[in-house]
């Protein structure tokens, strides 16, 4: 609605009013005081309009699983005398999840649920939507804007009402590992009970000398101080077992063939495919209490640090690992052999390394080789087809690989369906969920 009357209407009337005394023509008068009193009472009326108008925003679910939904109920309430004509609000909501009802399109990266509604005092309003997660994210809800004006249409007001901004989580999609054609009781090895040749150092058994051999992280300088002679620490040996899952985020091609054009070296659906596929895997893992960790060469949400969680089987850990896929992006840290290969972040002794990788560089395949080597389980998942990177994959040693792709493809073609049956039932929702629900107090 169009903004009839400005502040210039407040100070024209007193002009008229000026001239109609000096020429003593009354009706002028009586006209512009008029004129002047209807102003200055919609300007009050549309200054104290969203005085005591609060928003309150309620979600079911602050986070879900790709394919599920979470539902939004936001209240609006007038907590004072006076009653609010007209009250237009919009609700920001994020354009990466669909909705049940319909909306206009808002800033990048949302939408805008507008509601048009009169509020008597005291009373409040309450409208509730649905969102989809058909996608993994974090998605913001919010802010509340709100837009009133008095009963002529002369004044507008515009405020974007206080309450916080709500967050969405929406997890990466989860499967069981036999939908993989992974072996569920055994998909990466016997990883029950640990292998029992390394030491945990975690767990000091007990002191001995120093043998010229040791490592100097061995020396226990304490024991050394009160003997005057070198003391070694004796570690029990790991019962424990870790997995380790190492996600490659990058999925550009090593070997663009002549007839491809250049943008076609990278896959966006090959990195969705292996963020499944880490999730699943720690799902599995979190299910049989593994100790489980992530290394990706991406970032965390809002920082520039890689993301890294060490291994635990706490009950949070499954959490944290699906919170920091969810926010993986094609942009990356830095290639996942350095990662891999950090003296400040060694990875536990023994541990199984199960890489997720569509592409495999060499720098890769030679720190996975040397992984190996030293005594780790090392399982590389190829989420891409064999002429996508045949020459890196080749070089490992060794190295058990899985091959996932067809298998992917066929679960991917599934989401498609349910996807696909979502959307088409939208509009039936639309036609249902347009009744307001007002509550007096």
């Amino acid at each position: 609605m169009k903004v009839l009357m400005t502040e210039s209407w407040i100070v024209a009337p007193l002009g008229l009013i000026t001239i109609g005394l000096a020429s003593g023509f009354m009706p002028l008068v009586i006209l512009a005081s008029l004129i002047f009193g209807l102003s200055l009472a919609a300007r009050i009326w549309t200054r104290i309009s969203l005085a005591d108008v609060t928003a309150n925003r309620h979600l079911s679910s602050g986070k879900i699983f790709t394919g599920e939904s979470v539902r939004v109920e936001l209240t609006i309430t007038n907590n004072k005398v006076l009653p609010a004509p007209w009250i237009d609000i919009r609700e920001s909501l994020p354009a990466g999840m669909s909705s049940d009802l319909r909306t206009l399109p808002g800033p990048t990266g949302s939408k805008i649920l507008k509601r048009v509604t009169s509020l008597n005092p005291n009373e409040n309003i309450r409208w509730g939507i649905s969102l989809l997660g058909t996608s993994r994210g974090f998605y913001k809800v919010g802010p509340t804007v709100a837009r009133t004006g008095d009963l002529f249409g002369f004044f507008q007001r515009e405020e974007i009402l206080e309450h916080p901004t709500s967050q969405i989580v929406v997890y990466p999609k989860v499967f069981e590992l036999e939908e993989f054609g992974l072996d569920s009781s055994r998909p990466f090895g016997d990883l029950r009970g640990g292998m029992r040749i390394f030491e945990d150092p975690v767990l000091i058994s007990g002191i001995r000398d120093y043998l010229p051999t040791d490592n100097l992280r061995r020396i226990d300088w304490a024991a050394t101080a009160r003997t005057n002679k070198l003391q070694s620490r004796i570690y029990e040996p790991s019962r424990s077992h870790a997995l380790i899952i190492a996600l490659n985020i990058p999925t550009f091609r090593q070997n663009v063939p002549p007839f491809r054009k250049s943008w076609e070296g990278s896959d966006p659906v090959l990195l969705e495919r292996a963020i499944s596929l880490a999730a699943s895997i720690a799902y599995w893992a979190s299910k049989n209490k593994l100790a489980v960790g992530l290394v990706a060469n991406g970032a965390l949400p809002n920082a520039d640090r890689t993301i890294r969680i060490g291994a635990g089987n706490k009950p949070e850990q499954l959490i944290q690992i699906l919170e920091a896929l969810a926010a993986v992006t094609i942009f990356t840290t830095g290639p996942l052999a350095e990662e891999l290969d950090q003296l400040k972040h060694p990875l536990p002794i023994g541990s199984t390394i199960v890489t997720i990788a569509a592409q495999m560089p060499p720098e890769l395949s030679y720190a996975l080789n040397k992984l190996r080597n030293s005594g780790h389980t090392v399982n590389v998942l190829r989420t891409s087809h064999e002429d996508w990177d045949p020459q890196g994959f080749n070089d490992l040693e060794r190295i058990q690989i899985h091959e996932m792709a067809s298998q992917m493809d066929e679960l991917n073609f599934i989401d498609q369906e349910i996807s696909n049956e979502h959307m088409t039932e939208a509009p039936e929702n639309d036609k249902s969920s347009e009744s307001d629900q007002k509550m007096g107090n």
